[in-house]
């Protein structure tokens, strides 16, 4: 996968952080760089690029009047919004954003994406059945959780959520906490097949137990979960789309 990507802002100190920022990843082929609504325009008609990361407040179009005009004539591209503000979340994801990012700009919202673009080339690529070496019983799978006291075994399905709380990790389960040697990116891997889902850069749930999906504040969402606690989980609006078609039939 080799990424050309056009980033817009008419801030240059913001351009050149988030082009530092992509230019780390090997992905990336070839970045351009438009100044205003007008140039963002006729850089997406010049490089047709794969990704366009779009500020939304510029002195000439907004970056909701660019994607309107853009979506015309290119619907596939893939645009991730930049702003300081974060009211505009709602009608991003009416034009179709792949993702929603809140100035100042992140390193981990920045591999979110990344992640999720690869995730979109396997499942593009893959076979829609794989081989047996690959199938998995969940009864019969456990995750370690390396202890002080030892190794504890416990069953994916067991799990309500797992969150990132400074430099800790825990994994929650219906009573019980335990802080383990994972960081949040390799349970991801591990059990994304369980059903668990990346809500918020700090948080993956175990949709199974997921109870209510409630409306906070400016568009904002929580999870309310199914455990004795009855926590409360943030989503960030990045993931509200994909949350919501992965929980609904």
């Amino acid at each position: 996968m080799r990424l050309n990507i056009v980033i817009a802002d008419d801030e240059a100190p913001a351009r050149e952080e988030l082009a530092y920022m992509l230019s780390q990843y090997e992905q990336v082929d070839k970045l351009t760089q438009a100044i205003n609504g007008l140039d963002t325009i006729k850089k997406v008609k010049e490089q047709k690029p794969d990704i366009l990361f779009l500020d939304m407040n510029m002195p000439d179009l907004n970056g909701l009047q660019v994607a309107e005009i853009i979506r015309e004539w290119n619907p596939n591209l893939k645009i991730v919004f930049s702003t300081a503000y974060d009211q505009y979340a709602i009608p991003a994801f009416k034009l179709r954003a792949f993702h929603y990012m809140l100035k100042p700009y992140d390193e981990e919202d920045v591999e979110m994406i990344f992640r999720e673009l690869g995730k979109i080339q396997v499942n593009t690529g893959a076979s829609t059945t794989p081989p047996p070496q690959q199938i998995v019983t969940r009864s019969s799978v456990k995750l370690a959780l390396e202890l002080e006291e030892g190794i504890k075994y416990v069953s994916p399905i067991d799990v309500v959520y797992i969150s990132k709380e400074g430099k800790h990790v825990q994994v929650h389960l219906r009573e019980n906490a335990y802080t383990v040697s994972y960081n949040l990116c390799d349970l991801e891997d591990k059990l994304e097949q369980f059903g668990f889902f990346r809500c918020h850069k700090s948080y993956l749930v175990n949709l199974d137990k997921v109870a209510e999906l409630k409306s906070w504040v400016n568009g904002a969402y929580n999870l309310m979960m199914n455990d004795a606690r009855k926590n409360v989980i943030p989503v960030s609006r990045n993931y509200i789309k994909s949350l919501r078609l992965k929980l609904e039939i």
